[in-house]
């Protein structure tokens, strides 16, 4: 149950002991056992926002030893805008001249710190521990009001203890407590903690390859606009690429620090091309949207990915199925990249047009969205030259910050929708599960056009 709970991004399950009474309250006859590293943490300090006035940046946090409190780290990311300037107007009224700290800070600990009596208690989720005995990718939950700050000491678990390092990279992230997804308090901090761990997944899916970026510079709530192009400014780790049959060369990175770059430049969503700059004809991946209408049961998309993966198996493809983020299912198949973007969009095509001939109750393939009610568009136009489709790990530019989740066949189920996987509980998934899609590239096999092709050339 525990291992279902984190591959499900749950925080983990509470046991009781078999022989045991139900009794309300904390008691040695229960057991709560983690999927992730969370504990409590005291408030000693605070950072103003950069952003915004009146409101909080960033918390400083510290647990004791005995009877001197050590200093952890600072939280910069899960504070909504009412929250901030909450824990501002509460913190305001405790400052203290001095630290609380019983080791003086370095100056870099130090900067900008405003310290408070160390009485609070946040609970913060996290992704290890440093070497030197600081918190990785740390995200406020919540405050706590049910023990004495005394009380609050490091906890030793091996989620915390094993938690694989963050990659290297040498862009600044410039007011990383800008709040990205208001409702949810994801800043860009927390979008680039989210990317650090997303990352050694999502390269193969965002490297060497055109970008499409939705970008939001004041956050969702703000102006967005798509962008394929360079902008004044544009951060030296993103690439100019140089498209054949385009006179504007476009975007693309290399590396982790592209990534951040990107992160820099506010962009929610990343849609790579399903071709390399190193093929720009031959896509070595093709994509189908499924796009209920109103009033489709989410088990009726479940069956649609279904019934995709089974006519790929037929043409000898393997499928491989990830939530969109948004609305619906994307089924990715993974191709040898022989024939170009007219065939593959042929082939696409045909799928879905037999889909929507076969049961066009259930499917459609091209129809206005006014007349999609109550049945699921196969999108098959995401696979012609210049199209995009979202990353698998991206996130999403809507509310709740859902990410692009890819998944095994046997987890989809009713109550895994298309935007569960979040910048919240996803890093937990990942941390906890094998990964779904780590034979996409081994199963890449030519599409059927393409073997049909070999087939009449050897009998000539």
């Amino acid at each position: 149950m525990l291992q279902r709970a984190c591959a499900l991004g749950l925080e983990g399950i509470v046991s009781k002991a078999s022989q045991s009474v139900y009794v309300s309250g904390r008691g040695r006859s229960w057991v709560k056992s983690k999927c992730s590293a969370r504990q409590e943490f005291v408030i000693a300090g605070y950072v103003p926002s950069t952003t915004g006035r009146k409101a909080i940046g960033s918390l400083v946090l510290g647990v004791y030893d005995g009877a001197e409190l050590r200093y952890v780290g600072r939280v910069g990311t899960g504070f909504t805008s009412d929250i901030a300037e909450a824990l501002f107007a509460q913190l305001d009224e405790m400052r203290i001249r001095s630290s609380p700290f019983a080791k003086r800070l370095t100056t870099a600990e130090a900067r900008q710190v405003r310290f408070v009596r160390p009485e609070l208690i946040a609970e913060i989720d996290f992704r290890g521990w440093t070497g030197d005995g600081l918190l990785r990718q740390a995200s406020f939950q919540g405050l706590r009001d049910d023990k004495p700050a005394r009380e609050v000491v490091r906890e030793t678990t091996m989620a915390t203890d094993a938690a694989p390092q963050r990659p290297k990279s040498s862009v600044t992230l410039t007011h990383p407590d800008r709040i990205y997804w208001p409702e949810v308090g994801v800043t860009k901090e927390g979008l680039a903690d989210y990317y650090a761990e997303a990352w050694p997944f999502m390269k193969p899916f965002i490297v060497g390859r055109a970008l499409a970026l939705l970008r939001c510079p004041d956050g969702i709530d703000g102006q967005t606009f798509f962008q394929k192009h360079a902008w004044k400014g544009l951060n030296r780790n993103i690439v100019l690429v140089k498209d054949p049959a385009e006179p504007e060369p476009l975007i693309s990175i290399r590396d982790f620090d592209g990534l951040m770059a990107l992160v820099q430049s506010a962009a929610l969503e990343i849609h790579p091309w399903g071709s390399t700059v190193a093929d720009w004809e031959r896509p070595d991946m093709i994509v189908m949207d499924l796009d209920p209408g109103e009033d489709v049961a989410w088990t009726s998309v479940i069956a649609a990915a279904e019934e995709v993966r089974d006519r790929f198996k037929s043409a000898g493809l393997a499928a491989f199925v990830k939530t969109s983020g948004g609305k619906g299912l994307h089924v990715v198949g993974a191709v040898k990249p022989k024939a170009e973007w007219p065939a593959v969009k042929a082939f696409t095509k045909a799928i879905a047009d037999s889909m929507a001939g076969d049961s066009p109750d259930h499917y459609v393939s091209t129809i206005p969205k006014a007349k999609r009610h109550g049945k699921i568009l196969i999108d098959y136009l995401r696979n012609q030259r210049g199209m995009t489709a979202v990353a698998a790990y991206s996130t999403r530019a809507r509310p709740g910050a859902a990410v692009s989740m890819p998944l095994a066949w046997e987890e989809l189920a009713p109550e895994v929708g298309p935007a569960y996987f979040t910048i919240r509980n996803a890093p937990t998934r990942l941390s906890s599960s094998a990964d779904p899609w780590a034979d996409f590239r081994a199963a890449a096999a030519p599409i059927e056009e393409e073997r049909k092709k070999s087939k009449a050339t050897r009998r000539r």
